[in-house]
């Protein structure tokens, strides 16, 4: 009866108490934003170092940082975020998912913690929120460190993974309302880097944990049913921030293209090309992106 009822309902939602008791234990906090998103927020280190400020992608949550914060958290003022719909912040009680949304929620959570000076680093999607807000907030933040950013045009015929493409049509969507299972959770997970090994049973738990927030995956539909434009040329060609480009060269969501394209319009750019490296660079090789960030702070100063 219980697989019937999970073709025709969908899957049960899961307890939001057990999710917070299991994922946000201390250092965890909530922040209310004026726009009345309550984040779920990590603000670790030392309050009076330099800031940097973690932006996750796409069907992840703060946890994705878990190994670069720990090597960051002992030189920096280290804060990351669910981004709305996502982790623990579960779903806007706007219901919008817009680029602007989250660029909004950005923008409110830096004016909230009263922050000038700090440094976004963005994983794809939270890539490209980042540099939307630092486009639309130039006199904010002293530069900028993209992995695997979305957001510019894509020229590399890649195919994307399935769940992604599935999530494009309204049958897609229904039939992943009803088959989404654990399985598919790590199928997601695994397409998303070079090396599948690398997939723990606990990423796998999350991930599915998460999926089941009560509201998130109707959140998830309606996003997908935005469009998001790409960047166009005319909207970076003056941008003159220094940016990090950090890329998997076997990243299959964005692909490598992605990357030059980024670094051929933006002026004060650096592209780092990452062998045998998927879409979450982060996450395969946190020690290398630790390498990469500390050089690349040492040129700002």
């Amino acid at each position: 009866m219980g697989r019937v009822r999970t073709l025709i309902l969908g899957n049960k939602a899961e307890d939001i108490d057990f999710l917070k008791k299991k994922y946000g234990p201390a250092p965890s906090k909530f922040i209310s934003i004026l726009n009345g998103v309550n984040l779920h927020v990590r603000d670790e280190g030392d309050t009076n170092a330099p800031a940097i400020i973690l932006v996750h992608g796409h069907t992840e949550d703060l946890h994705t940082w878990n190994k670069l914060t720990e090597g960051l958290v002992g030189k920096f003022r280290v804060i990351r975020f669910d981004l709305r719909r996502h982790g623990l912040t579960g779903p806007a009680a706007d219901n919008e998912y817009k680029l602007e949304s989250y660029v909004s929620d950005l923008s409110m959570l830096i004016q909230h913690l009263e922050l000038d000076n700090f440094v976004l680093i963005g994983h794809s999607m939270g890539g490209r929120s980042s540099l939307k807000y630092t486009i639309k907030n130039p006199e904010k933040g002293n530069g900028l460190v993209l992995l695997s950013a979305s957001g510019a045009p894509r020229e590399q015929k890649t195919s994307p993974p399935l769940a992604l493409r599935m999530m494009k049509n309204p049958l897609g969507r229904a039939l992943i309302r009803r088959l989404w299972s654990r399985k598919m959770a790590k199928d997601s997970l695994m397409d998303m880097v070079f090396d599948d090994s690398l997939i723990t049973e606990e990423e796998v738990d999350r991930m599915w944990d998460f999926s089941r927030y009560p509201g998130s995956m109707n959140a998830m539909f309606k996003e997908f049913s935005e469009t998001w434009k790409d960047f166009e040329s005319t909207e970076i060609n003056e941008f003159s921030k220094n940016t990090l480009l950090i890329w998997g060269e076997e990243d299959t969501i964005c692909p490598m293209d992605m990357g030059e394209w980024y670094d051929s319009h933006l002026l004060n750019s650096k592209l780092i090309r990452l062998q045998n490296i998927g879409h979450n660079p982060q996450f395969e090789c946190p020690d290398k992106c630790l390498e990469e960030i500390a050089a690349w702070f040492k040129a700002l100063e």
